[in-house]
């Protein structure tokens, strides 16, 4: 009997999209890491990546991969662009500024220092 995780692998062994990786990255635990069909060995943050590569729209996968960065980290994208917690909040929030049950801004404004400000892209602000 497959578990999830083996199920999700097999899935993308089939159709590799968003969906699947940022399942799959979801899926797994803090440090641990699964091995794909192509041989590849990645971690939830690696996942995320194929996810925002593959998906029209990234919201998601952008805001989890900014929940596992670390202060100070960045993370390079499949475009090229090198990103930080807060840039990928950031990106987040603008994919998908429509939904009401975006949490991006949370994880932005836990990234803010003392009296910094940001410039959501409706025109609000959110302060530290």
């Amino acid at each position: 009997v497959m578990g999830k995780k083996q199920l999700l692998v097999e899935a993308l062994r089939f159709h590799p999209d968003s969906s699947g990786y940022l399942a799959l990255g979801v899926a797994l635990s803090v440090g641990e890491t699964v091995q794909l069909p192509d041989g590849q060995v990645m971690d939830s943050k690696q996942l995320f990546v194929e996810a925002i590569r593959y998906a029209i729209n990234p919201s998601k996968a952008l805001l989890n991969l900014g929940s596992l960065v670390a202060a100070g980290e960045t993370v390079k994208l499949h475009d090229g662009s090198v990103l930080d917690q807060q840039q990928l909040f950031l990106h987040g929030i603008r994919a998908d500024a429509t939904k009401k049950d975006n949490l991006g801004p949370v994880g932005l404004a836990i990234t803010l220092s003392a009296k910094e400000s940001v410039l959501l892209a409706d025109g609000r602000w959110l302060d530290s």
